[in-house]
């Protein structure tokens, strides 16, 4: 009796790349979507086969550049744990929803690395039209997204938050002289709870509740979408008991 030995899957760098372009056009997508910008300025174009939105604008272009490259390194290490995208009154500077991103890994990551097996192709990982697949139904989701959400009232802006795994400064933060490094410490509101070393037990932002969007585990790089809407915009009599 014969077997048809299994064909190894993508390598582990071949899905962190496409997990960090995947993050790029979400960023994209969330600013049209949630209208933090007017849609005049984006444009329409398509991956995965599922319609995405870029803006046009050059700053806003170059900060989400910066931003990817910046959190890059910390995908490539299997450090970075979530990636928050706070939407907040431009005004009173108070968040309206935060966009969650988990980030799960692989287990035997540090032996990959310290073998240069990241680049080898991993058996029981998808292949390109798998993963292809996940992250299209992942942004059909994203896509459908906004017609579940209450609209935020008011001019907006965002932020971009990263935590890391072991809740050390990210490795691009450069101690280079006269170097400004990308990231600073996330303002209290921003973050996904008030810190914990308060007595907050009776905070409301502290139950303001999540919505599980989305899900795709490769088993090599796991991502999930959650979204959270703040009392700053539904109101606290909008909060589950």
């Amino acid at each position: 009796m014969t077997t048809v030995p299994q064909q190894p899957g993508l390598s582990y760098k071949e899905i962190a790349d496409a997990v960090i372009s995947f993050l790029e056009i979400s960023l994209h997508t969330i600013l049209y979507l949630r209208s933090v910008y007017p849609a005049s300025t984006f444009t329409r174009r398509r991956a995965h086969q599922v319609p995405i939105y870029q803006s046009r604008h050059p700053q806003v272009r170059s900060y989400i550049t910066n931003v990817i490259s910046s959190l890059s390194p910390e995908i490539y290490n299997g450090k970075l744990k979530r990636i928050t995208v706070v939407i907040k009154g431009v005004e009173d500077g108070l968040p309206r929803e935060r966009m969650i991103f988990d980030l799960g890994y692989l287990g035997e990551l540090d032996k990959l690395r310290d073998g240069r097996g990241t680049e080898v192709g991993l058996i029981g990982a998808p292949n390109a039209d798998e993963l292809g697949l996940m992250l299209r139904g992942f942004l059909i989701k994203l896509n459908a997204l906004d017609g579940q959400l209450l609209d935020n009232k008011g001019e907006t802006t965002f932020a971009v938050i990263i935590e890391t795994n072991d809740s050390l400064e990210p490795s691009s933060n450069t101690n280079e002289d006269g170097i400004v490094p990308p990231w600073i410490p996330a303002l209290a509101n921003d973050t996904l709870q008030p810190p914990s070393s308060q007595d907050l037990d009776d905070c409301p932002e502290k139950h303001e509740p999540l919505l599980n969007v989305k899900a795709v585990e490769t088993g090599v790089i796991d991502i999930r979408l959650m979204v959270q809407e703040c009392i700053a915009k539904t109101g606290i009599e909008r909060l589950n008991p």
